[in-house]
C-alpha cells in the first residue's frame, strides 16, 4: 500500500479538518434536500486560503501553494470523500500565468484575488472526443478585433463563471495548431448560452457565439497555441479526476464496512456473510491498487518525466474502480444506499458521468494507452 511523507500527511490531517468543519455541515444539509449556493461553499474556501490552500499548482511568487502533484492529488483524494468538498480557488491554466501588462491586470490578477471565475468551453456538437479535427468554431479578425462564430457545449460552470475561455479555430485547416484561445465576456452581446440539465442534478450550458467580437487583448497567447495550452490542462485534470473518484471510493468502502458491521441479519452480523466480505475485499483490493498506480506515476511526474500515458491510465482505471464500488456500497445499504438521504445515491448518479468527461474510457484506452504501447516500450 502506497503510505505519504510525513509532510504530505499532514496536509491530509489538514484538509480533514476543515471538511469537518465546514464541509459536513453543507453534506447534512444536501442530504436533507437543501440547495446549496456559491455562497455556502464560501467559509470553507477561505478557511482553506487562510490555512495556505490557494492555488494548489499556483507558484509561490503568484500566491499559490505551489504543490507538488503527489501532495495535490493527496489534498484532493481527502476533499473528496466529502459529497460537498471545498471549492479551492486560484488554480490558472498556464498560459495565464505567462500574461503581462493590460492582459495581466485583465484576466490574472482578479482571477487570483478571487474577484472573477472563469470556465471554459471547448468542446463542441460535432464530436468531444476530437476537438483537434473537430472544432469547427472559427475566429476571424475584423480590424483590430475578433469575431468569433460557432457553438460550444457541456460548458461546466458556465453559471458561476464571469468569463469564458473558448477555443476556436483562426485557419482554414483542421489541424491542432490552428486553434487559438479567446476570453469571451458572459455580457458579450455575441455571446447566448443554454442550459442542459444533466444527471445528479447538474447544469452544463450550450454556448452559441454569433459574431461574438472581442480585442486582441482577449487573445491568450500565441496563434494557433490554443489546443496545446487545453492538453496540458487537460493532463492534470485527468490526475485530479482520478484523485476524485479514489476519495469517493474510500469513503463509499468506509461506509460499506460500518454498515456491514452493524447491520444483524439471520442471526449474524452482516459482515459475517461471504457475500458481503466479497465485495468488501474486492474494493479494497482494487482501492489500493489504483491509489498505488496513481501515486507511483505522479512521483514521475514531480521527478520531470513524461506522464501523458500515466495521466490517461490512471483516469481511466479511477473513474471505471469507482462505479464499481459504488454499486456494492449501494448493494450493502440495500435499500437505504438508494436514498437521497445517504451520499451513495448521489455519487451513483454523478459517478457515471466521471468515465466520459476530459477523455472517455474507450479514447484514453485506444487512442492514448494502446497506441503507446504498440509503437514503444515501457510506461
Amino acid at each position: 500500500m502506497y503510505g505519504f511523507k510525513q509532510e504530505t500527511q499532514a496536509l491530509v490531517e489538514l484538509v480533514r479538518r476543515i471538511v469537518k468543519d465546514h464541509q459536513a455541515p453543507l453534506e447534512a444539509r444536501r442530504l436533507r434536500g437543501e440547495k446549496l449556493t456559491s455562497a455556502d461553499f464560501q467559509p470553507g474556501r477561505e478557511a482553506a486560503r487562510k490555512c495556505g490552500l490557494w492555488g494548489l499548482s499556483l507558484p509561490r511568487n503568484l500566491g499559490g501553494a505551489e504543490l507538488c502533484l503527489v501532495d495535490r492529488l493527496a489534498v484532493i483524494e481527502e476533499n473528496r470523500k466529502s459529497l460537498t468538498p471545498i471549492r479551492f480557488g486560484g488554480d490558472a491554466l498556464p498560459d495565464l500565468l505567462h500574461l503581462e501588462g493590460e492582459q495581466k491586470a485583465r484576466y490574472l490578477d482578479p482571477f487570483l484575488s478571487d474577484a472573477t471565475a472563469i470556465c471554459f468551453a471547448l468542446t463542441e456538437p460535432s464530436g468531444g472526443s476530437d476537438p483537434a479535427r473537430n472544432t469547427s468554431t472559427r475566429a476571424k479578425r475584423d480590424g483590430r478585433d475578433w469575431l468569433i462564430n460557432g457553438s460550444k457545449l457541456w460548458v461546466s460552470d458556465y453559471d458561476e463563471a464571469d468569463r469564458v475561455f473558448v477555443f476556436a479555430r483562426i485557419a482554414n485547416e483542421n489541424t491542432d495548431s490552428s486553434i487559438s484561445t479567446f476570453v469571451v465576456e458572459k455580457g458579450n452581446p455575441g455571446l447566448i448560452a443554454r442550459a442542459v440539465p444533466m444527471l445528479g442534478g447538474y447544469t452544463t450550458h450550450q454556448l452559441i457565439l454569433e459574431d461574438c467580437r472581442v480585442d486582441e487583448i482577449a487573445r491568450i497567447g500565441a496563434e494557433g497555441a490554443g489546443f496545446k495550452g487545453a492538453q496540458n490542462a487537460l493532463n492534470a485534470t485527468r490526475f485530479a479526476n482520478a484523485a476524485a473518484t479514489l476519495g469517493i471510493a474510500q469513503r463509499c468502502y468506509d461506509m460499506m464496512v460500518e454498515y456491514a458491521k452493524g447491520r444483524v441479519l439471520f442471526g449474524g452480523a452482516l459482515s459475517d456473510k461471504q457475500a458481503i466480505q466479497s465485495m468488501i475485499v474486492d474494493s479494497w483490493i482494487e482501492i489500493q491498487q489504483n491509489r498505488l498506480m496513481m501515486y507511483t506515476c505522479a512521483e514521475k511526474h514531480d521527478r520531470g518525466e513524461e506522464t501523458r500515458v500515466g495521466a490517461s491510465m490512471t483516469k481511466l482505471t479511477c473513474t471505471e474502480m469507482v462505479g464499481r464500488v459504488i454499486d456494492r456500497a449501494i448493494q450493502i445499504h440495500g435499500g437505504a444506499g438508494c436514498t437521497y438521504e445517504s451520499p451513495l445515491a448521489h455519487w451513483y448518479d454523478t459517478q457515471r458521468m466521471s468515465r466520459i468527461w476530459v477523455g472517455p474510457s474507450e479514447v484514453l484506452k485506444y487512442r492514448v494507452l494502446a497506441r503507446h504501447l504498440l509503437t514503444s516500450t515501457g510506461i
